[in-house]
């Protein structure tokens, strides 16, 4: 079954709640010492990422459409009724397109839907954090991400590393018997040493 039906649906539901964002500026407890007027009056991340998928899912309709008919159609005007009409249209090219291609859109609107839930008002999402003072045991590059509430932690280089299993690395931050730091990878591997995010 393809994912894309799945993946309109969560983007659909995601997009009002970041566009109610957008007019509250973001209280994050930081406060600026730049000059006056210097910050947007809104919350910037909730425009970006709102107006991030509002513009790609008008590009990536009009890429769907080409691949499917060999035209990509008027393009869409900017209002949010256009914006939903391009997610049905999505997902009716779904229906005319490769298994492949149909999971390849999903995973760019789950982008879209990702980068909402990450937003600290909504909070549906961690964000990964880069890893000081540790490397992948695995491809011994310095590319490790960890998601500091789950304990979660993965390699960046998705495609060029594999643990002894030959899957992508993923492992839990734990601790050893004797109270080290340590993560447990899900080959069996452990790794000794404290992650923390830089």
């Amino acid at each position: 079954m393809s994912p894309l039906p799945d993946a309109c649906a969560a983007i659909t539901a995601w997009l009002p709640q970041a566009a109610a964002l957008t007019h509250q500026p973001d209280a994050d407890g930081s406060t600026g010492h730049g000059k006056p007027g210097s910050r947007p009056p809104w919350n910037a991340a909730a425009a970006s990422a709102a107006l991030d998928a509002h513009e790609g899912l008008r590009r990536l309709e009009a890429s769907l459409r080409h691949a499917v008919t060999g035209h990509t159609g008027k393009r869409r005007g900017g209002s949010d009724t256009n914006t939903y009409q391009a997610i049905r249209a999505i997902e009716n090219l779904g229906n005319a397109m490769t298994a492949k291609a149909a999971t390849e859109a999903a995973r760019i609107l789950d982008r879209w839907s990702l980068a909402i839930c990450q937003l600290a008002a909504i909070d549906e999402a961690e964000r990964w954090q880069k890893v000081s003072g540790a490397a992948c045991p695995y491809c011994g590059h310095p590319m490790l991400r960890l998601s500091p509430r789950s304990g979660r932690v993965t390699c960046l280089r998705f495609g060029a590393c594999w643990d002894g299993n030959g899957d992508h690395p993923q492992g839990q931050v734990d601790h050893s018997v004797g109270g080290e730091p340590m993560v447990a990878w899900a080959d069996g591997l452990c790794q000794y040493a404290a992650m923390e995010p830089a």
